[in-house]
Parts: C-alpha cells; structure tokens; sequence
C-alpha cells in the first residue's frame, strides 16, 4: 500500500465513519519515527473531529480506527492521544506497492533518459563483483556530500543484487510486476502472489514504508533541496539495513522466501534512488 493509497483508505473511513463529504481536508500522513506503533501516522480524527460541533476526537478516531481494521491490507490500527491514528499496514501489501514502483519505473524508462557527460561516470573499472562493502562508520557521515552518498548507496545496491542473482536468488515480485508493457490501470502485482512477505523483519517493513514514502515524494516535487533530502534519508536508512542484513546466504546456507523478499526491498531502494537521481540530473552509478 503505497501513501496515496492510504490517503484514499482514510478518507473513505472516515466519510463511512462521520458521514460528511469531505472528511480528510487538512489532514496529515506521516512516515511513523518508531517510537510509537504504526507505519504511519495522521490527524484525520483530529481534522475531521474539527468540522463537526461538539465531536469528541479520540471518539472519532475510535470510529475510523475500525473502520479501517476491516481492511485486507492494514495490520493493526492503535489510537493515542487526543486522537492520533498510528497503522500498520500488511508486508504483503508492501512488497506489493514496491514491486508496482519497480513495474512503473522499468515503463517509464526510456532509452538515454540517464544520460550525463562522461566525466559523470565514477564508476569502477574493474570488471568483477566482489562483495559490497557498508562504508565504514555511520552513514551519516557522507552528510557532506549527500548526492555522492545516494550514488554510492544505489552502486551497493545493484551490486548486491547482481551478486545475489549469481548466487541464485530469485526475484520475489510476480512476473506481471517486471515486465516494462505494465501500463496504467493494467494488472499490478495482488499482495497475496508475493513470496516472503511476511518473513521480513520490523526494521525492514520500516524500510519497505521508506521506499513508498520516498516514491511518493518523488512524484510531488520537483525541488532538488527536497529531492537530495528525500533520497538522502532513503539512503541512509538503506546502508543501516544493509549493515545487518544479508541478501546473499552463505555457502552452507539454504535461498529461502526472505532472500527472495530482501532482493525485492534492494531493488526497490535502487529503483527510487536512480529515479530521484535522475530528476536531479545525476546519473545512478552500476559500480563506484
């Protein structure tokens, strides 16, 4: 489930729920900091509670908090506060929005649309594949150059993904979602067809609300400071997973469903940082 998706969910809830038209106007989504439950986070109780007299908040959100729990893709919906909605919403329907950003990216591509001067490149010259490697440290401390930071997170990233398809990892997303012909209003990738959603850990769902929250954005601006942060961030979050995660298994060790859900969260993080990259004028390095 992507945000705008979500925001559509809500405002359907809630006008269930309150019965008045326009029932979202003023409210907020935000990406959960993980501190408290949820994925996300919004005001719309507090918004729509505003627009009928006398209405308690927390009452409201109550009401569209279970509205909302009947839905197949949201996990689990808590209310805090005077009326702040936190939801969780499936893996399954993650990796499901991802593996649509993944499709819609391979469409939209077009020949040379990447394109920048050679001097550009940074990329390596050697031809193998070794082992990519976290930068030392925290990530944040490429804070000074962020576009070169967002560069060499997407060269980790396919680097990754190109060691773990030599080893045999499969791709997790269903075939209609990698085919470049998937057009608008076409199939997309159904939550139940994808393989190991649910063996993703917290953190990496986290990470899978990342990448939508970063698509999403992406499709809103067109601002580079809001961009370079944007991608940064998703950056920054992709090297700390990449700092406790493996994507490839060891020699002894079996592929299983998590490997193949793990190569679809790279490929998505790859996808939005060379997307972004390119409105930015950048190109997204194979290698550096």
């Amino acid at each position: 489930m992507t945000p705008e998706q979500l925001r559509t969910v809500l405002a359907e809830a809630a006008a269930d729920t309150v019965r008045t038209a326009h029932p979202a106007d003023g409210a907020v989504l935000r990406r959960a900091d993980g501190r408290t439950p949820g994925h996300w986070h919004s005001n719309l109780a507090l918004r729509t509670a505003a627009r009928l007299d006398g209405a308690d908040a927390h009452d409201v959100a109550e009401q569209i908090a279970e509205a909302l729990r009947r839905h197949p893709d949201i996990a689990a919906v808590t209310v805090s506060g005077p009326g702040f909605l936190g939801i969780e919403v499936t893996a399954a329907s993650l990796l499901a929005a991802v593996c649509a950003i993944i499709a819609e990216q391979i469409a939209d591509a077009e020949p040379g649309a990447d394109a920048v001067p050679a001097a550009d490149a940074h990329t390596s010259a050697d031809d193998g594949d070794p082992a990519p490697e976290v930068p030392d440290g925290p990530a944040r401390a490429l804070d000074d150059d962020p576009v070169h930071l967002i560069r060499r997170s997407h060269a980790h990233g396919r680097r990754l993904l190109r060691n773990a398809a030599a080893a045999g990892v499969p791709g997790g997303c269903p075939r209609t979602a990698a085919r470049g012909d998937v057009g608008v209003g076409e199939a997309r990738p159904d939550s139940a067809e994808i393989v190991g959603a649910e063996t993703l850990d917290t953190g990496e769902r986290s990470l899978l609300v990342h990448v939508t929250e970063a698509a999403d954005t992406l499709a809103r601006t067109r601002d580079p400071a809001a961009l370079t942060a944007t991608l940064a961030d998703l950056a920054h979050a992709y090297l700390d997973w990449a700092a406790s995660h493996t994507l490839v298994p060891t020699l002894d060790a079996d592929i299983t469903a998590v490997h193949a859900a793990r190569a679809v969260l790279v490929d998505a993080v790859t996808t939005v940082l060379a997307r972004g990259l390119r409105l930015l004028g950048v190109r997204a390095p194979e290698r550096m």
